[in-house]
Parts: structure tokens; C-alpha cells; sequence
């Protein structure tokens, strides 16, 4: 009896960890989702750095700032180097953080790589006509 036993456990907590790696996964995908499909007719920023990096933590209350300035105007978007690698060759990232600006055809406009403050950022949405 308990052989049994412990091999139900087992098969349990093999069905429990599927079921939980499962739902992060397309839980993401669906954010993903939603927000490039949000993103379709605004210009984009994309922050890519890393929660380990201290440039990338000193752009986190600057995004938040830029983020709410531009709600509806603009996408302002993070992105993990550690948890997205396409990401890091489809922006060609050398150095993190890295800002790229991204135009309504989503084209990149602009690549800015390290700390870039907020009055930089509103610069240079306004160079490609976001006010």
C-alpha cells in the first residue's frame, strides 16, 4: 500500500507542476498578446535590462513616470534580457538597459543604450510627434 501511495503523490505533483508551468506560459503569451495588440496604432518604448542591473533599476520610477504621461499615446514596455533572448538579437542589444523607440509601423526610430532620463524620453517622442 504504500508502493501505491507514494507513486500517486508522485503522479500528482508531476500533474500539479505541469498544470502551474502551463498556465505562466500562456498566461505571458496572452499578455504578450494584448499588448502588442494595444500597441498597433501607438509608438512604442521598449526598456530592455535585467531586475539584477542597477541602471536598469535607477529606469524603473522613470518608465512608471513616462508610462502614465503617455497612457494612450504611447506603449512603454519592459522586457527582461534574462527571460526573452529573441528579443535581445531582434533589437540587436549590446548593453543593458537599452531604449528603443519604436514608430506606429513599427519601425525602430531610435536607440538609446544605459540610463535615459525622463526629460530625454519626452524628447524624443517628441520627435516623432507624440504629445
Amino acid at each position: 500500500m504504500k508502493k501505491w501511495s507514494k507513486i500517486g503523490i508522485v503522479v500528482i505533483l508531476i500533474f500539479c507542476t505541469t498544470g502551474v508551468i502551463s498556465f505562466k506560459v500562456f498566461s505571458k503569451k496572452d499578455t504578450l498578446l494584448k499588448t502588442t495588440e494595444n500597441a498597433k496604432n501607438l509608438p512604442m518604448l521598449v526598456d530592455l535590462g535585467a531586475s539584477t542591473c542597477i541602471p536598469c533599476k535607477e529606469m524603473v520610477p522613470v518608465l512608471e513616470e513616462v508610462k502614465k504621461l503617455y497612457e494612450g499615446k504611447a506603449v512603454v514596455k519592459f522586457i527582461d534580457v534574462y527571460e526573452s533572448e529573441e528579443d535581445v538579437e531582434k533589437y540587436d542589444i549590446r548593453v543593458i538597459p537599452t531604449q528603443v523607440f519604436i514608430d506606429t509601423d513599427g519601425k525602430e526610430v531610435f536607440k538609446h543604450e544605459g540610463f535615459f532620463s525622463k526629460e530625454e524620453i519626452i524628447k524624443e517622442f517628441d520627435k516623432m510627434g507624440v504629445k
